[in-house]
């Protein structure tokens, strides 16, 4: 089962379309992880066979939650746009609260950047920001597939070319 992760699009549905043309066959959901959800109303109309789960983020004025605890092939996984859980200075609150809840997956945006941490049956992902990248010189993603083993993939968006990037 294979999902596509965005963060961060602040209106810019044009990049998630490209994205989500390139893995429709692949892909049964679309998670987006805050910062303008209001992107994925407008997708949906258009991608209406997908599953799509999200979460608000600080520049989100909705009642959509702010963090969620989803099943995905059997696998727990945390939701977050990570302001709350400072993540610009560190994924060590994020860690902790993991531990707290007894998930071992989290997916945050809000940094804009790429991020990852996968040892000892943790993974702690990032996709980036799908519209304005820092430090980064490109828009990126991630593909992640849920099957006995978790595998995922960035991506970065290089105008009309959708390539792998290594993190």
């Amino acid at each position: 089962m294979k999902v596509l992760v965005f963060s961060d699009s602040h209106s810019n549905i044009e990049n998630m379309e490209k994205a989500i043309k390139m893995f429709e066959n692949e892909i049964v959901g679309i998670i987006h992880l805050g910062d303008y959800v209001g992107d994925v109303e407008k997708i949906k109309k258009i991608y209406k066979d997908k599953c799509f789960l999200q979460v608000s983020g600080n520049n989100d004025f909705t009642d959509i939650s702010n963090e969620k605890i989803v099943d995905i092939n059997g696998y727990k996984v945390f939701l977050t746009h990570g302001h709350e859980y400072n993540v610009y200075f560190g994924i060590d609150k994020l860690y902790y609260r993991l531990n707290e809840i007894g998930v071992n997956i989290g997916l945050y945006g809000h940094t804009h950047k790429p991020f990852v941490f996968f040892e000892d049956d943790f993974l702690i992902l990032n996709p980036g920001s799908i519209s304005f990248p820092r430090g980064f010189s490109v828009s990126t993603f991630a593909l992640i597939e849920f099957l006995d083993n978790i595998s995922y993939k960035f991506y970065g968006i290089f105008d009309d070319t959708i390539k792998e990037i290594t993190k």
